[in-house]
């Protein structure tokens, strides 16, 4: 599992014990931390020190979630002979109780499977009427634009087979922010098995959100720009 942080300290251990939780067997825990000044690699090493599954690659400023996640999973292949790769993020907005679903799901024959607010079974607690709005334009607008059938493009809790992930972390993706999850599924659409995986995102309770006006802009010019 692959987890870019920025300023995410007080969400580490949380995450960490939701995921023993989880029980899923073999899981080794990466994350990638772009230098957050308020102390969020030093509470991952404190864990690393009793947690032998738990591993940090730290980056020295923010360069942007896509690039995290690629750094990530080729540090992945660097050291271990995973099966099965996944990326959440840090912020207990993507339940660890959703895991054993979605690597069950790529066991199974998924090259991709995506942890979906949009098909039957999932959901969202905490969202205000904007920002719901915001998110189904979202993604309406990527499946249009790109040719995507997926109902919740920019989720980005997702299991990928090793296939797949050799091949995100191998590409020239245009996209290094928020942006890289539909980048990802216009990279594989036509190659692999994509399946979504129902689950209920929650709002986050601590630190705050990335996500801001500018990176809202970027992402319908860069879908605009993979489309041409």
């Amino acid at each position: 599992m692959v987890v870019p942080t920025y300023n995410e300290k007080e969400n580490i251990t949380p995450l960490v014990e939701s995921l023993e939780r989880a029980g899923v067997p073999g899981l080794s825990l990466l994350f990638v931390d772009d230098g957050s000044p308020d102390g969020t690699a030093e509470e991952v090493k404190r864990l690393m020190e009793e947690k032998s599954w738990i591993r940090l690659l730290e980056r020295p400023k923010k360069m942007g979630i896509g690039s995290a996640y690629q750094d990530g999973f080729k540090a992945a292949f660097d050291s271990t002979s995973p099966d099965v790769l996944v990326e959440m993020d840090a912020d207990l907005q993507h339940p660890a109780s959703a895991l054993p679903d979605l690597v069950e799901a790529v066991n199974e024959g998924a090259d991709v499977a995506i942890a979906s607010r949009y098909i039957p079974g999932g959901g969202i607690s905490g969202w205000g009427r904007l920002r719901r709005v915001v998110s189904r334009g979202a993604n309406g607008y990527a499946r249009s634009m790109l040719g995507l059938k997926v109902k919740d493009a920019t989720s980005g809790y997702r299991a990928f087979s090793r296939a797949a992930a050799e091949a995100v972390a191998q590409a020239e993706l245009p996209a290094k922010g928020f942006e890289f999850q539909v980048a990802t599924l216009h990279l594989l659409k036509d190659k692999l098995k994509i399946v979504e995986v129902p689950f209920t995102f929650t709002e986050r309770t601590a630190g705050k959100s990335k996500l801001g006006l500018a990176d809202v802009a970027r992402f319908f010019v860069a879908v605009l720009r993979m489309a041409l």
